[in-house]
């Protein structure tokens, strides 16, 4: 069983004269799965999340990211020039 818990989390702006704060939604991962999600740790993830029927559904797959070249004569060799 798991819980979603809120949180308000501030920050200072203007030499901290200001404060912004914005609600926070996190969900504590059971350590049965810790072991299945250790390949995606540190990995950018794409969420989408659904509401049906009361029943929530979180999907998070693996995000395409561009990778960049280390030197331009890298990107040169790609392109087959």
């Amino acid at each position: 069983m798991v819980r979603l818990q809120t949180r308000v989390a501030r920050k200072r702006y203007l030499n901290s004269k200001r404060m912004y704060e914005y609600e926070r939604i996190s969900l504590n991962i059971p350590k049965r799965f810790h072991a299945i999600m250790n390949p995606y740790l540190e990995e950018d993830l794409d969420i989408e999340v659904t509401s049906e029927r009361g029943s929530l559904t979180i999907v998070l797959t693996a995000a395409e990211t561009l990778r960049h070249a280390a030197s331009t004569s890298q990107k040169h060799r790609q392109k087959g020039t």
